[in-house]
Order: C-alpha cells, then sequence, then structure tokens
C-alpha cells in the first residue's frame, strides 16, 4: 500500500503551519514589550487588561508547545509513523477547542471594548475599530478550517489503514509487493 497522498499533503502543510506560528509567536511578544503612548487601540486594551493579556501571555506558551507538536506530527506523518496521526488527531481537537475559546474570549475582552471605542469615534477610526472586529472575527472562523480538515482527513478508511499496516514510505514490504 502507498502513503496517501493526503498523508503527505498534511505532513508538509503540519510543519508549514508549525513554521508560522513559531513566527507568529515571535511577532506577538511586541505587543507585550513597554511601548511609550501608543496610539493602537489593541495594544491599550492589551495594557489596560491584566486578565486579557495573562490569557494572551498563557495562549503564547501553550501555542510554543503546540507548534512544537505539529512539527513532529508533520515529519512523523511524512515517514508514516502510527503516533503521527494520532498526534496530528489531537492537534485537531485542540486547536478546534482553543479556536472557539479563543474566539469567545477576544470577544469579551477586544471585539467589545473595541466597538465601545468605535461608538465614541467617527471617520476613519470608527471605520477601521468595526471593520477590524469584524475581520477578527472572520479569520477566526477561517482558523478552525485547517484542524476540520486534519481531523477528516486523518480519520480517512485509506489513512486509517496506511496507519494500521504498519507502512513507512521508507520501509516497503519485504517479499516486494506493494
Amino acid at each position: 500500500m502507498q502513503r496517501p497522498t493526503s498523508v503527505t499533503v498534511f505532513g508538509i502543510l503540519n510543519i508549514v503551519f508549525a513554521v508560522f506560528g513559531v513566527i507568529g509567536m515571535f511577532v506577538s511578544v511586541f505587543l507585550f514589550l513597554p511601548q511609550a503612548n501608543t496610539n493602537n487601540p489593541v495594544v491599550q486594551i492589551i495594557q489596560s487588561s491584566p486578565a486579557y493579556a495573562t490569557w494572551l501571555k498563557l495562549s503564547l506558551v501553550l501555542g510554543a508547545v503546540v507548534c512544537v507538536a505539529l512539527l513532529a506530527a508533520g515529519i512523523g506523518l511524512l515517514k508514516v509513523r502510527p503516533w503521527a496521526r494520532t498526534l496530528s488527531i489531537l492537534y485537531g481537537i485542540y486547536a478546534i477547542v482553543m479556536g472557539i475559546v479563543g474566539m469567545v474570549v477576544n470577544y469579551f475582552f477586544l471585539v467589545q471594548p473595541m466597538l465601545e471605542q468605535a461608538r465614541q469615534k467617527t471617520g476613519p477610526e470608527a471605520a477601521g475599530a468595526i471593520g477590524g472586529t469584524i475581520g477578527g472575527s472572520i479569520g477566526g472562523c477561517f482558523g478552525l478550517i485547517y484542524p476540520i480538515l486534519l481531523l477528516i482527513f486523518m480519520t480517512r478508511a485509506n489513512v486509517v489503514a496506511a496507519f494500521a499496516d504498519g507502512h513507512r514510505a521508507d520501509n516497503p514490504p519485504a517479499d516486494g509487493q506493494q
């Protein structure tokens, strides 16, 4: 049995998303640096809400662990290791749960305050705040697509069979038959 194409695709995507995750975490750290007189309303909300700042810091730590797991799962999928399929499924579940929890937390700590600020302003500032909250909400929903697809494909019969057979792309069957 040959390795299913979906395993190769998701192995590569896991690696790519792990790298993007690490880059995103490094950029996110700048949100917590002391900034002199920032006009960025998101940074102002983070600085004025210890609970939201704590949530974001916790998310960064968990994100680092998840990026390592996603990288390992991607490499393991390319090598058709059974643990990699299990780890990918666990990642998918985690990403869906955290994505939904993150959207709820962002709604209460970021979206509501941004919309309140937008009500007090006019012109481009108000439009920017409203557009940012709508875009962020839509982005959160799009962020759920990959883990859902990962779960769907990792539980398909041909993928389950490829991992159950102990098949490894670098280890063809001894009798030469596939």
